[in-house]
């Protein structure tokens, strides 16, 4: 009885482990969009340089050297948030660039993802947008170039995983005194 109920035990810690720790399934489907339809959706739109990618959990922090703003409050060097991952609709940019940036205020802060028309810095697309917004230069200084503060979500799907073994130790311990 003993084997079997250690062996329930055991089943439902893997069980509930696996279920914890496993990533979130998502994958990433865009409509498309012309790039002036990109640009009339974002909040900011500009070029750059990619300087500087950081990524913690789900979360990659793309900090762009600013050229020319098309639209929105753009800082000469501005942080974009993104999902870390492309198949999470997060931004695949390739080498330092420059882009072209579509970004949208989120929580405060300018966010892109991989369907919101981001791409390499093109003349064309540079002409098109600028014939939309105008053009202007970023503000001095640095904005949104540090990522978001609080654990990740591996940090705290570490934290429930170790509660888990600790409880079913604390268990089996339990158990063997009892027994003994």
């Amino acid at each position: 009885m003993r084997r079997w109920t250690t062996g329930l035990l055991a089943g439902l810690l893997l069980v509930l482990a696996g279920w914890v720790l496993a990533p979130a399934a998502s994958a990433c489907g865009c409509t498309g969009g012309t790039t002036s339809e990109h640009a009339l959706r974002a909040d900011a739109v500009f070029a750059g340089r990619l300087v500087d990618r950081e990524v913690i959990g789900g979360t990659a922090l793309h900090v762009f050297a600013v050229d020319t703003v098309y639209t929105g409050a753009v800082s000469a060097r501005q942080g974009v948030l993104s999902p870390s991952s492309g198949a999470s609709c997060g931004l695949e940019l390739s080498g330092e660039g420059p882009f072209l940036v579509f970004a949208a205020h989120e929580d405060g802060r300018l966010a892109a993802d991989l369907c919101g028309g981001t791409a390499a810095w093109t003349p064309g697309a540079a002409a098109e947008v600028q014939m939309l917004t105008g053009a202007t230069a970023p503000e001095p200084g640095s904005a949104g170039t540090e990522l978001p503060g609080g654990p990740s979500g591996t940090t705290l799907e570490a934290a429930v995983a170790v509660l888990l073994v600790a409880v079913f130790a604390g268990g089996l311990l339990l158990r063997r005194r009892a027994a003994g």
